[in-house]
């Protein structure tokens, strides 16, 4: 006895795929497990820790911490143009660091120079001394008391 010979349909294919795929759009669940600012700061210090290749980009992360705020968000200020260079260079990893170890996806970084750390550079005698009587007011009686003069 012969058997017919088997057919297929192409609709048949093609509905069997539609089936069987998922939209290729679909996103997965986002985590966002809550986390303190101390489960923040540690994990910060401890990527900033494998950066031994990169000391510029460690030296801003230990020198400029993170301030949590609302909605898993953070603000890290820095001193100067280069740092924030640095941050905004070396983010995505940072980013997928943190959001790995504090099982969270909704984490984001914003940076702000912050004026009032960045540090002026003093190059004259008067700047160095206008610098340092900032510092202790005191030096202009200093330099009154032994008729000093600034350069």
């Amino acid at each position: 006895m012969k058997r017919a010979p088997k057919t297929t349909s192409l609709k048949n294919l093609i509905k069997e795929k539609e089936t069987v795929s998922q939209p290729e759009n679909a996103e997965l669940p986002k985590l966002s497990t809550p986390f303190e600012v101390h489960d923040l700061l540690q994990c910060w210090d401890d990527y900033a820790e494998t950066l031994e290749e990169k000391a510029h980009f460690q030296n801003t992360m230990f020198n400029c911490k993170p301030v949590l705020s609302d909605n898993f968000e953070f603000e890290v200020k820095v001193h100067n143009p280069a740092q924030t260079e640095e941050l905004n260079s070396n983010s995505h990893d940072l980013l997928k660091f943190l959001r790995a170890k504090l099982k969270n996806d909704l984490i984001q970084m914003h940076i702000r120079i912050d004026e009032n750390m960045e540090k002026k550079t003093v190059y004259t005698a008067a700047e160095k001394f206008e610098f340092l009587h900032n510092i202790n007011p005191l030096l202009s009686k200093l330099v009154e008391e032994f008729d000093l003069e600034i350069d």
